[in-house]
């Protein structure tokens, strides 16, 4: 899965690691632990995950629209 943070920084990220929300928020969380203003702010799961067009992907819903 390719993944472009709010700090402009690009992931390839493996998709057995990020199938279920569960594992696609504790990579989030890792990739924002040293990042000062919005590493608190995400570690409180305080963001969205926007697809390809923009649209924000809900965490309901991450299993089901997202795949590789």
């Amino acid at each position: 899965l390719k993944f472009t943070d709010a700090v402009d920084r690009s992931f390839t990220l493996p998709w057995h690691l990020v199938k279920t929300w569960k594992g696609m928020e504790t990579l989030i969380r890792q990739a924002f632990v040293n990042i000062e203003r919005i590493g608190p702010h995400v570690a409180n799961g305080h963001y969205h995950l926007l697809g390809p067009n923009n649209e924000i992907i809900l965490p309901q819903v991450w299993d089901i629209v997202v795949q590789p």
